[in-house]
């Protein structure tokens, strides 16, 4: 794959995400309510080529923070970054606040926000943040949905999770489900130099738990790529606990696995030494048994499985979302 064309285009729609955000045509020093946000024409930018680019970010000094009252209990709070641009920052009761760290004049803070959602125009921009962390020299934090292979939506960061990596839900209850396809906040001291960098997180908060609280990839438009090769193949699709689910027949067949179905036990099977049972989550490769979570699925006449079931199962390097495409292959990631 040429991953210097898909970094290019991952920085190209950072670029329109900023010009977008920052093209503003009123000055306004005064919050806008949401009845007032109705009479605005909204910027629509145009980010359909890189539609998992979610979540933008402003980082800056908190200058004020006063009573927003649109929302019950809303804080407005106007912040500056390090080149003197100024921002405003909406908090209500839905915003989540990391260790609920308290936000005073002078604290660094970031705050993040659907970048996907129309822009006012507005100056200084006016953003109602999703989450915000009140930075320390102490740790880095990075919130965005991360994909199956657990790789940032922006590209920015992939995670290694180990057993020493703590997952509660917001809440503070322990997380013990996937994590791909899920609204993260992560939090990590250590970054490994490479691309993307990597990460072993300390912990990781899981703000969302249903697929339908965060819609994010569009597979009616989405290629299945096999060894740099488009493939015909059905639409995956996302299930109900977030599992990006895919074709399994069209995509084994093109890495050249025999596939049969036995109607009896709903069963099946690749090539002689991989197996699987619709409805359970127990695959079988070479006589040991393994379990990815998520179990296969039929759809119509067709059986779908996990895209993890190609990495761990099949044994493929690469079964991951990337540009509009979902790809499996073994090639390395290099620049």
């Amino acid at each position: 794959m040429k991953f210097k064309k898909l970094i290019a285009g991952i920085l190209s729609a950072a670029v329109i995400t900023f010009s977008a955000g920052t093209a503003y045509a009123v000055y306004r020093d005064e919050p806008i309510s949401p009845e007032e946000m109705g009479e605005i024409i909204p910027i629509k930018a145009e980010l359909e080529e890189q539609q998992q680019i979610r979540y933008g970010s402003f980082t800056g000094t908190v200058k004020e923070i006063r009573d927003y009252e649109p929302i019950e209990g809303g804080k407005f709070i106007s912040v500056e970054n390090s080149e003197g641009e100024p921002a405003n920052v909406i908090i209500s009761d839905d915003t989540y606040v990391l260790d609920n760290a308290e936000i005073k004049v002078g604290a660094t803070i970031t705050a993040y926000y659907d970048a996907t959602k129309p822009m006012i125009m507005i100056y200084p921009p006016q953003y109602s943040a999703e989450v915000v962390v009140v930075e320390r020299e102490d740790r880095h934090v990075k919130f965005d949905i991360f994909d199956e292979n657990l790789v940032s939506m922006d590209g920015a960061l992939k995670l290694i999770i180990s057993d020493e990596t703590e997952i509660y839900m917001q809440d503070g209850t322990v997380y013990e489900g996937e994590l791909a396809n899920k609204k993260l906040v992560v939090i990590y001291t250590v970054a490994m130099e490479s691309y993307p960098v990597q990460t072993r997180p300390e912990r990781i908060i899981v703000l969302a738990e249903k697929a339908e609280d965060m819609p994010l990839f569009d597979f009616s438009t989405m290629e299945i790529v096999v060894n740099n090769e488009v493939i015909e193949a059905p639409e995956a699709y996302t299930n109900d606990q977030g599992t990006v689910m895919v074709p399994l027949r069209a995509i084994a067949e093109a890495l050249g696995y025999k596939v049969a179905w036995h109607n009896d036990t709903r069963t099946v099977t690749l090539g002689d030494d991989i197996s699987l049972t619709i409805g359970k989550d127990l695959y079988t490769r070479a006589g040991s048994s393994m379990r990815l979570g998520t179990a296969p699925e039929l759809k119509g006449d067709r059986t779908f499985v996990p895209l993890s079931f190609f990495r761990e199962v099949i044994g493929m390097n690469n079964a991951y979302i990337h540009a509009g495409q979902i790809i499996i292959d073994n090639e390395e990631k290099m620049l």
